[in-house]
């Protein structure tokens, strides 16, 4: 019931103060018809409300984190919970990966998630 609550607020906020069109994409692979059919590979997007910001110059160590890379919060997918090498795009053209999920809150059931993507 509480976390149920925690998830509507949550959506709620990023409903109102979100920014532009986020998409969550998945790569889908479906087998060909028989075994000399080769495999079809679609990228299926998905849109969550969601906040989007430049990382802090103060956490880019040059390696793991770039200045580059973009901070965002999302709402709760309606499919399965992001993870990394999954895809963003933004406002219908930007296509970013993402490098890193954390699930809010860090226990029990998530009402959203932080992601931290780059560009490519």
């Amino acid at each position: 019931m509480f976390y149920g609550r925690m998830q509507q607020q949550h959506e709620r906020l990023l409903a109102q103060y979100g920014q532009g069109s986020v998409e969550l994409g998945r790569v889908e692979t479906v087998p060909g018809d028989d075994e000399f059919d080769p495999p079809t590979t679609t990228t299926v997007y998905e849109t969550v409300n969601g906040v989007v910001q430049g990382v802090s110059p103060e956490f880019a160590d040059g390696s793991a984190i770039l200045v580059s890379d973009l901070q965002m919060q999302i709402g709760k997918p309606a499919s399965s919970a992001p993870v990394p090498g999954d895809l963003v795009r933004l406002d219908g053209s930007a296509v970013h990966s993402i490098m890193a999920v954390e699930p809010i809150p860090a226990a029990g059931d998530p009402v959203g998630y932080d992601l931290r993507v780059r560009r490519g």
